[in-house]
């Protein structure tokens, strides 16, 4: 199963993702579930590079996947915190719809940070 935990602050913002595990909804290769997963943390950090203008904090095990923590800077300009929370909160809700719609496979939740 496939786990991914957000991070809120107390302020609202998503500061920090963090996506585990493998979804195993079919062959290697042809894990569609696994592949939208994926797409979603893939297209996450590639628009904040391209369109925000840096590089988010990234820890992920390329050898074996399964294992991906993304995390925002907490200097990055106010328009590029705009752009990224807009990124992030889109990130969250592919996540979300898809851990209503493959429930047996992605687990998403959302923890406040104190």
């Amino acid at each position: 199963m496939i786990h991914a935990v957000f991070e809120r602050a107390e302020d609202g913002e998503l500061r920090c993702a963090e996506i585990t595990g493998h979804a195993g909804s079919g062959e290697y290769g042809f894990d569609v579930v696994c592949a939208s997963v994926s797409t979603l943390a893939i297209n996450f950090v590639n628009s904040i590079e391209k369109f925000a203008g840096y590089e988010p904090t990234l820890e992920l095990n390329e050898d074996q996947g399964g294992f991906l923590r993304v995390e925002i800077p907490k200097d990055i300009a106010p328009n590029q915190r705009e752009m990224t929370q807009l990124f992030f909160e889109s990130f969250f809700l592919g996540m979300a719809n898809l851990s209503e719609n493959s429930s047996e496979f992605v687990q998403t939740r959302v923890i406040t940070e104190n």
